[in-house]
């Protein structure tokens, strides 16, 4: 029989008036209880896919986070996106303050570091962080432009 790893942590639900406020669960950990930086996406709510985030940036209503390192963002990022590494998130989260009442979608490579993400942006407060599944490698397949 497989055995599972135990999942430290709790599940934190931000209530906003809809469905999709919740926060996502906590991405897969390894045996050691680390979490891979690019685990496998995370669905369901205060989640979204690419379609999903090019429909919220053509409605002009979407702020984009995206969590991966300097040299990901530079050699291609969803236009408009912010860059804060996954890393440096907890330390900057007051220059992300005026945030935290919107949808802020993140985005990483594939959707691992950016579920991380949201669960550090819902426990800091933030109404409703939506964690990109796929990520840009998901966003550059589907032919959408990259700054």
């Amino acid at each position: 029989m497989p055995r599972f790893p135990l999942l430290l942590g709790c599940l934190l639900l931000v209530g906003c008036g809809d469905s999709a406020s919740t926060t996502p669960a906590p991405p897969p950990a390894s045996a050691t209880g680390a979490v891979a930086p690019d685990a496998a996406p995370r669905t369901g709510p205060g989640s979204t896919d690419v379609a999903g985030l090019k429909a919220a940036l053509d409605a002009g209503d979407a702020v984009v986070i995206d969590v991966r390192n300097p040299d990901e963002f530079a050699a291609g990022h969803v236009p408009g996106a912010r860059l804060v590494p996954l890393g440096e998130l907890s330390g900057r989260l007051a220059e992300l303050d005026d945030l935290k009442s919107r949808p802020v979608h993140v985005i990483c490579a594939s959707g691992g570091r950016s579920a991380r993400a949201t669960s550090v942006l819902a426990q800091a407060g933030f109404a409703n962080p939506i964690n990109v599944t796929g990520g840009t490698r998901a966003w550059i397949a589907a032919g959408h432009p990259v700054e």
